[in-house]
């Protein structure tokens, strides 16, 4: 997960649901530069534990629907590594994450996004994610599946492709 991360950009790399630490420590071990990486976690028992962990990095208990808030002072992201299990969540909560990644990143942000379903179209991702690679982590147990995607504005889309015209 941590391969696909730019590491020469000046915006954070934002980890969703970073629960033990394996993809956080995966990110360092690459050279994300930890005053560039900011982790969010919901459970307060998994925030504890990463705060001991990793004392050096910003580690704020929060959701990824209120993503938002957590970036207000952040500029621009250049990207989002997130374990968030989005397909094993209620459709409803997945899509309202989804929709507030679509209200707050610029476009051209990077997004790695891990599941466990290894096959089909990620029914919670629209038409504005645009998929860079799928990669499954065979080695993972559960094997895992590793998509990159590049999150593109509505409004970026060319007049004759958001019409429906082909490129």
């Amino acid at each position: 997960m941590a391969r696909p991360v730019p590491l020469n950009g000046t915006g954070p790399v934002v980890e969703l649901g970073a629960g033990t630490g394996a993809v956080t420590q995966a990110l360092l071990e690459r050279g994300v530069r930890p005053d560039r990486l900011l982790v969010v976690e919901r459970s307060p028992a998994l925030v504890a534990h990463l705060s001991a962990r990793f004392p050096e990095l910003r580690i704020i208990q929060g959701d990824a629907r209120n993503l938002g808030l957590f970036l207000a002072q952040e500029g621009r992201v250049d990207a989002i590594v997130s374990s968030v299990p989005l397909r094993s969540l209620p459709y409803a909560e997945s899509r309202s994450i989804v929709e507030h990644w679509r209200t707050v990143l610029p476009t051209g942000t990077l997004i790695v996004q891990f599941t466990y379903a290894l096959y089909g179209p990620p029914r919670h991702l629209s038409d504005d994610f645009v998929q860079l690679s799928s990669e499954v982590t065979w080695r993972n147990l559960p094997p895992a599946r590793i998509l990159t995607l590049k999150y593109r504005r509505p409004d970026s889309v060319p007049a004759r492709m958001a019409a429906g015209s082909p490129p």
